[in-house]
């Protein structure tokens, strides 16, 4: 059966931060995952995974978002920032059950050369990588559509392919997100297969809106069922905005244990 976990920065956002892992248990999910989690101490996290038998999926490597950064990995005058941020992501992720470490690049400045950033990208990647392997971690990448991030330096798959396949890192893996590829490249079933095997995690949400399955122009239950006859392992994360209550937005999960309001 396919594993769903929320992304707690989007979803059960009416309850309190440190609250949402105790309501997401309560609605049958079994991993949660939380894109900057390091205004808490990774004791008080690991707590409340433990208390309600959850796994965290993914963390983000630190950067001021509430800043306007979308990362650093891509940013030529950052490097020492990005060794900084993966090193505090690896300290974090240790004491937390080692999820996996997702690394955004960042948008390009305005004159910058995109050629440095990519090149930038890479060799932090490349420096990166084998750090986390020393402790079992494995860095995601996720290309982001220029709907939502115009200047990121990134938007397609076969971009993170591209820099997975470069550098021949094995715990380098692809983020399979569904409101980016289908706004930025359609053809949904198509690209999940071309890049199926450098998958690490699959997002879900659909267009228009970014919301649950069920509310827009994707046919969830189709790319379920591909999704299982491929024989996806690996979680499957919510990144989307309910469109009312978390808890009244629930019902495309009966089938996989999720429920929402009885």
């Amino acid at each position: 059966m396919l594993r769903f976990n929320p992304n707690l920065r989007w979803l059960f956002t009416e309850f309190p931060m440190l609250d949402r892992y105790e309501a997401a248990a309560k609605a049958g999910f079994r991993g949660v995952e939380v894109a900057f989690p390091y205004a808490y101490p990774a004791r008080e996290i690991a707590g409340r995974l433990r208390d309600n038998d959850l796994t965290l999926v993914q963390i983000l490597s630190p950067f001021d978002w509430d800043g306007g950064e979308r990362g650093i990995a891509a940013l030529p005058e950052r490097i020492d920032d990005f060794r900084t941020s993966i090193d505090t992501a690896v300290d974090y992720a240790l004491q937390v059950g080692k999820p996996m470490i997702h690394v955004m690049t960042g948008n390009v400045p305005a004159g910058m050369n995109w050629d440095l950033c990519w090149t930038t990208f890479l060799e932090n990647l490349d420096w990166a990588a084998p750090r986390l392997a020393r402790e079992g971690l494995t860095l995601i990448l996720e290309p982001c559509c220029r709907a939502r991030f115009p200047d990121y330096l990134y938007s397609r798959l076969d971009q993170g392919m591209r820099a997975i396949q470069s550098l021949s890192h094995q715990n380098i893996k692809l983020c399979y997100d569904t409101y980016h590829v289908q706004s930025e490249e359609g053809a949904l079933t198509g690209h999940l297969e071309a890049v199926f095997s450098e998958l690490g995690h699959i997002q879900i949400g659909n267009l228009p809106g970014r919301h649950e399955p069920g509310t827009g122009e994707i046919h969830f239950p189709y790319l379920f069922e591909r999704l299982e006859s491929l024989g996806w392992q690996g979680w499957i994360g919510c990144e989307y905005t309910p469109s009312a209550h978390t808890l009244d937005t629930l019902g495309w999960g009966a089938g996989y244990g999720i429920q929402g309001r009885r």
